[in-house]
């Protein structure tokens, strides 16, 4: 009679001990799965946190360049008999489209090829990660475009220099005549060309011939030259054929800053001195994207390494603490 008591009150608590551990496996894998829905969510917010910043900044950047153009120039005015603004208006040899279409695409249309050759051997060979680091650096140099752009509106603004086929544009009237009589320097003017036909785009031709100082295109497009030059010469190898390619591209990206920067005062929209500021202005606004946004393009790593490395699953060599850490500092 012991016995049967025995195996029974022993087989009872090993069947409870199964249904509490049925029912911690349940739980532990609910918790889980809870984890892992509440890390991608972390994960995405903190991925998709440096684009929001940076659209952020970039609204800034428009809305300031909205209100300054609103404003107009701050103190218009200009020197009577000043030979450096009677040059006739001959338009832009590079367009404001052509500019931001080059300035948009040319980064990334160069950085995918070259982050594609770079990849090493024994790696799988993947399109996306060179696509991804094309687009990260294309999309921090517009902000940085856009951070630049706003500045030379300020500035233009404040300083309110005349181009120097101002007064084929503005035309201010009694120029010859009265305006000259009383003072070298006139404040207080009105431009002839201003009348009721006039369209909208000439209207902020006129407004636009008094915002000369400095040059928005050469600030642009020396930041890009800039830019993509250092990038060339971070990212490409030893050997004498790497050496000479680079040399070659980088040749290429300073003779297309410097072709639009001196276009700009061939053209008679800009002074020299208007010109060279504006390069100076874009040369500096690269060096600072690439020293202390993009830094991982000045790394001392191989130069075969990815800017964005895969995860530790396809390479020994990278940890995904290493890749989430380079994709904070990109």
């Amino acid at each position: 009679m012991v016995v049967p008591c025995a195996l029974s009150c022993e087989s009872e608590p090993r069947g409870s001990t199964t249904a509490i551990a049925g029912i911690d496996m349940t739980s532990s894998e609910s918790s889980e799965n809870s984890l892992g829905k509440q890390l991608w969510y972390k994960r995405l917010a903190k991925s998709s946190l440096p684009y929001a910043r940076d659209f952020i900044f970039l609204m800034c950047a428009v809305a300031v360049v909205l209100v300054t153009r609103r404003l107009g120039p701050v103190a218009p005015g200009f020197f009577c008999h000043d030979p450096s603004i009677t040059y006739p208006y001959k338009g832009d040899s590079v367009s404001v489209t052509v500019l931001l279409a080059l300035t948009l695409l040319l980064p990334p249309v160069l950085i995918f090829p070259i982050e594609l050759l770079q990849q090493r051997r024994g790696i799988t060979w993947s399109f996306t990660r060179p696509l991804r680091t094309a687009v990260v650096l294309g999309a921090r140099h517009c902000t940085c475009q856009s951070f630049l752009f706003a500045l030379t509106e300020v500035i233009k603004s404040l300083v309110s220099r005349p181009r120097p086929s101002f007064l084929a544009l503005c035309q201010p009237t009694n120029y010859s005549q009265t305006l000259c009589d009383n003072s070298h320097f006139i404040s207080q003017f009105e431009c002839g060309s201003l009348k009721p036909s006039t369209s909208h785009f000439e209207e902020l031709l006129i407004v636009d011939s008094m915002l000369s100082f400095p040059s928005g295109h050469a600030a642009t497009s020396c930041c890009t030259a800039t830019f993509m030059a250092l990038y060339l010469m971070a990212r490409s190898g030893g050997g004498r054929q790497r050496s000479v390619l680079r040399s070659f591209l980088t040749f290429l990206c300073v003779l297309y800053g410097s072709i639009i920067t001196f276009s700009r005062v061939a053209d008679y929209r800009h002074h020299l001195t208007d010109a060279l500021a504006g390069a100076a202005l874009g040369t500096a606004a690269a060096l600072m994207l690439c020293c202390c946004v993009c830094r991982t393009i000045f790394g001392k790593n191989d130069h075969r390494r990815p800017l964005l490395p895969q995860s530790s699953v396809t390479s020994t060599r990278t940890t995904d603490t290493q890749v989430t850490a380079l994709e904070d500092e990109m």
